[in-house]
């Protein structure tokens, strides 16, 4: 399957990008070599093969999972540039 130039200016039109005529020819024909693998990989027979997240068989570590919530709002807020009532100030940014 190939990518031809009007088919790259249709898809640019419908996005609003400005393409000059030499970006056309690059990706007509970087697109259509990526759709040529593809077509490539659809065509390796696949069957009785199961589906893998992992390249390499692994497993994740897991930790036990318990609350370790700390209370450290007064250590935080003494970072900040300025504070009030317990919580961050910060410049109004709306009108």
């Amino acid at each position: 399957m190939s990518i031809t130039e009007e088919t790259i200016r249709h898809v640019a039109t419908l996005a609003r990008l400005e393409i000059t005529p030499g970006e056309l020819q690059t990706y007509a024909g970087q697109l259509s070599r990526i759709l040529g693998l593809m077509e490539q990989l659809r065509a390796i027979p696949t069957e009785g093969i199961a589906p893998m997240s992992h390249a390499v068989e692994m497993t994740i570590p897991e930790r036990e999972d318990r609350v370790v919530c700390q209370d450290r709002r007064d250590a935080l807020l003494a970072n900040a540039p300025d504070s009030a009532e317990g919580c961050f100030r910060v410049p109004k940014i709306i009108e």
